[in-house]
């Protein structure tokens, strides 16, 4: 993803619920994007391979500690399209 394309809140959310339900091996629609990721079993290793995935797709650097402070996949959407605004 170029800087010059913009990514909807919708269009991030979504896929960050596939990447987690990918790394979970559980379906998408089993995850609730305002239920704490700790709740899934998202533990360090699995943040770090999403944030790894997060930085490939968005092209941007993303700072570990302040995306572990956001405990939900709609509280991460609002960090990361803040990121790439």
């Amino acid at each position: 993803m170029s800087g010059s394309q913009t990514i909807s809140h919708e269009e991030l959310q979504m896929w960050l619920l596939d990447r987690i339900a990918f790394y979970l091996d559980r379906p998408v629609e089993n995850i609730d994007p305002a239920v704490e990721l700790a709740r899934y079993g998202v533990d360090s290793v699995y943040a770090i391979s999403i944030i790894s995935d997060i930085e490939d797709h968005l092209q941007v650097e993303v700072d570990v500690a302040e995306a572990r402070r956001r405990e939900t996949v709609a509280a991460l959407t609002d960090y990361l399209l803040d990121l790439v605004a």
